[in-house]
C-alpha cells in the first residue's frame, strides 16, 4: 500500500465509520455552518466538564468524505482539551490549512495527517476546514 493510498483509505474509514455523530438540535444548542459551494453542513456540540475541559464534542452533518471525515477527526483531537488548548489546537491547524505552516505538522494530531495534501488544493480545502471553522464559530459562541 502507498502512502497516498494509506491517507485516501484513513479519510474513508472517518467518512464510513464517523467517531461522535450524533444528531443535533443547532436551534437550542451547538453551533452549525453550511457550504453552499458545494452543500456540505457540519454542526458541533460541546459538553463540557467542571475543570473547563470537553467532556464530550460530537458533530452532525451530510456531506462530501472530507467534510465529513474532517468533523469526525475534529472531534477525536478535541476531546478532553482544555477551552484554551482548543483554542489554540485550531488556530495551529488554520495555519497548517492555510499553508502558513508545514503541512506535515498535522502529524501531531493523529489521523488528520491524512488531509495534508489538500493545502494545495484551495476548493477541497473548503470541505476540510468547514467543521474547523465551525468549532471557532462554537468557541467564540461560547467564550462570549
Amino acid at each position: 500500500m502507498q502512502f497516498d493510498d494509506l491517507y485516501r483509505e484513513m479519510i474513508q474509514d472517518h467518512y464510513r465509520q464517523p467517531r461522535n455523530k450524533e444528531p443535533i438540535d443547532t436551534k437550542s444548542q451547538g453551533a452549525a455552518l453550511d457550504n453552499p459551494s458545494c452543500g456540505d453542513r457540519v454542526a458541533l456540540k460541546i459538553e463540557w466538564d467542571d475543570h473547563d475541559r470537553i467532556k464530550s464534542i460530537v458533530f452532525d452533518g451530510e456531506g462530501c468524505s472530507i467534510s465529513m471525515a474532517s468533523a469526525s477527526m475534529l472531534t477525536e483531537i478535541m476531546s478532553g482539551k482544555s477551552r484554551a488548548e482548543a483554542v489554540e489546537t485550531a488556530a495551529k491547524i488554520h495555519r497548517i490549512f492555510r499553508g502558513e505552516e508545514p503541512a506535515e505538522e498535522l502529524e501531531a494530531y493523529g489521523d488528520i495527517i491524512s488531509l495534508q495534501g489538500l493545502v494545495q488544493y484551495p476548493v477541497r480545502l473548503k470541505c476540510a476546514t468547514l467543521a474547523w471553522q465551525t468549532l471557532d464559530l462554537l468557541l467564540g459562541a461560547e467564550a462570549s
